[in-house]
């Protein structure tokens, strides 16, 4: 149950919403953002869909802050899987890598929209700054955090060497709860091989192989990541980074510079 909107909540809400991107692009899609009254929702049941015979997303209006946010993202979700033909009888590596190829590029292809997106949860989510990632406000770009908070776990984050990675970017280790990540690994592949093992992480926290289905693979991201996002912080800073400045983006550690002799 949610509390009775103050004045000042409304107002925040409003600007929010006076901000909302006016179209995504996703695949071949390309949609425009429209807040509706829910009774003119495609799916009345629903708190937003992704209408592809009128070319929208459609929100409904009396959402704000982070059910304003999730409901977003669930949109995100349902298009990016839509686009990379995942349905049921996918098995679980195509439903990891679907989220984590189109999360990117939601990023990479919709500016205004991403930073709309993590202006949103900044807002509602104290000392979080995710807009200030993916404005470029921060002098450097934030270290690879060490834990996730996956569901009700804590998820190692490691990186490894060449000859730990193999033929692999990265790996997630079921038995260890930890995802590792090739420590030459840069630019935008950086971004899908991180989101792609920490997704492995959600699935395996809410107990789904090849056998689930679409809808518990949706939903699952859906929670997994929004956890991710309230629980985990430096996290997603670290990853909105990522996905926000791909030609800065390396989890080689940074170059010392050169020490200057000094005359005794």
């Amino acid at each position: 149950m949610y509390p009775a909107r103050s004045p000042q909540r409304q107002r925040r809400s409003s600007d929010c919403a006076a901000r909302l991107p006016f179209d995504v692009a996703l695949g071949p899609y390309d949609l425009r953002v429209e807040l509706h009254r829910p009774d003119r929702l495609l799916d009345r049941r629903r708190l937003a869909c992704v209408n592809l015979s009128e070319c929208r997303i459609e929100l409904r209006s009396d959402l704000e802050g982070l059910r304003l946010a999730e409901a977003f993202l669930d949109c995100v979700i349902r298009l990016a899987h839509f686009s990379n033909g995942c349905q049921d009888g996918c098995v679980e590596e195509a439903w990891t890598h679907s989220f984590a190829t189109g999360m990117v590029e939601f990023a990479r292809r919709n500016p205004k929209a991403w930073l709309w997106f993590n202006l949103l949860l900044a807002r509602h989510l104290p000392g979080a700054g995710y807009d200030r990632v993916v404005r470029g406000a921060r002098a450097r770009a934030p270290a690879m955090p060490r834990l996730v908070r996956v569901a009700r776990h804590d998820v190692r984050l490691r990186s490894i060497s060449k000859t730990q990675s193999g033929s692999a970017f990265g790996w997630y280790v079921y038995a260890d709860r930890e995802a590792q990540l090739y420590r030459g690994l840069a630019g935008a592949n950086l971004a899908v091989v991180a989101l792609h093992e920490i997704t492995h992480a959600v699935h395996h926290a809410y107990g789904l192989g090849d056998s689930a289905r679409q809808c518990d693979f949706r939903r699952s991201q859906l929670a997994g990541w929004i956890g991710v996002m309230r629980r985990s912080p430096a996290v997603w800073r670290w990853l909105a980074w990522l996905m926000s400045h791909p030609e800065q983006a390396t989890l080689a550690p940074p170059q010392m510079p050169p020490q200057v002799a000094r005359a005794s």
